[in-house]
């Protein structure tokens, strides 16, 4: 199954990563981004293991395990859609 990731997740990704070169270097950065995107990554074989999103309809909601990050996507027929990519504390949507 294919990803694809909306320009909103994207910079979603790009302001977390930001964050963590700035707060805590480049090394934590990129490890922070293969942790999400393995996380995502994982999605292609079964998508639907992780809960109907209940902010966003239609939507579904993968927590990153051991990041206080939630990823919304949406699951079609080809492709698994990344929307957004949001620390959990924040609400969401808005």
């Amino acid at each position: 199954m294919r990803l694809l990731w909306t320009s909103e997740a994207l910079d979603d990704l790009a302001d977390i990563l930001a964050f963590y070169e700035v707060e805590a270097g480049p090394h934590t950065a990129l490890v922070v981004e293969r942790h999400i995107l393995d996380a995502v990554e994982s999605l292609r074989d079964f998508p639907e293991r992780i809960r109907a999103s209940e902010r966003v309809p239609g939507a579904r909601e993968l927590v990153v395990y051991k990041l206080p990050y939630i990823v919304f996507v949406q699951v079609g027929k080809d492709a698994l859609h990344v929307l957004n990519v949001v620390h959990a504390a924040r609400r969401f949507p808005i």
